[in-house]
């Protein structure tokens, strides 16, 4: 164990873990799978309503 006033020495118990952060608001597979077809779907019927310059 680490004594309180050492500021040199690694403490090997409390090092992060690999990779990113988890967040707290992460989305599963089907909900960004679903958000990913809506705006699909959303896109293919945007001629429709007249916004031709954001179809691109």
């Amino acid at each position: 164990m680490k004594q309180p006033g050492d500021e040199f020495t690694i403490d090997i118990f409390n090092k992060p873990g690999p990779g990113r952060p988890r967040k707290a608001t992460a989305k599963s597979a089907a909900q960004r799978a679903k958000e990913y077809r809506d705006r699909q779907r959303a896109r293919k019927f945007n001629f429709l309503r007249g916004n031709r310059n954001e179809a691109a």
